[in-house]
């Protein structure tokens, strides 16, 4: 993703990472981006603090201690969808091969290779990254929803364009 950005994306200010069973909310993606147009270096989404790497081999998100041998994973953003500024790009990409290998690609992106580079990492609210309940306000509200199935996001963009559900601010 990194390199495809800095190959033939290198002008666009932002990047979004987002998994396929996400919804953006565009609309709001572009209004959160521009509200943060002079932001630098910086990645927003569900910032995770002191987790823990799973070493029980039943999980999904098992980390061998060979693999990654800290007890703490680096605050990271986690990966069905999170934004980052374009002047990270290279500088991630750059670190990405002094750095060992962690299959799990936003632990491994916007926690170790962020960290060696003191790219900040912003919690925002706007990136749901969970399933919520297919309220208009609550589509109309977030950057981002996870779990959302092919054949649910055409009804999620009614929701969200009918203009006919105000919402509180």
């Amino acid at each position: 993703m990194l390199e495809w950005m800095d190959s033939y994306c290198p002008r666009a200010p932002r990047l979004l990472k987002t998994d396929d069973d996400m919804f953006i909310n565009v609309p709001r993606l572009l209004e959160f981006a521009a509200a943060r147009a002079n932001e630098t270096m910086t990645i927003w989404g569900k910032v995770v603090r002191r987790s823990l790497p799973k070493r029980t081999t039943r999980s999904k998100y098992y980390v061998p201690p060979l693999q990654f041998p800290g007890k703490v994973f680096p605050d990271f953003a986690t990966g069905p969808a999170y934004l980052l500024t374009a002047d990270a790009v290279r500088p991630l990409l750059g670190a990405a091969p002094g750095t060992p290998y962690l299959r799990l690609e936003d632990v491994f992106v916007t926690g170790l290779l962020a960290q060696r580079l003191g790219v900040r990492r912003r919690a925002a609210a706007e990136f749901y990254n969970k399933k919520v309940a297919p309220h208009p306000c609550a589509v109309q509200r977030g950057v981002a929803i996870h779990m959302v199935r092919y054949h649910e996001q055409f009804d999620l963009w009614r929701k969200l364009l009918d203009g006919k559900t105000k919402c509180a601010s």
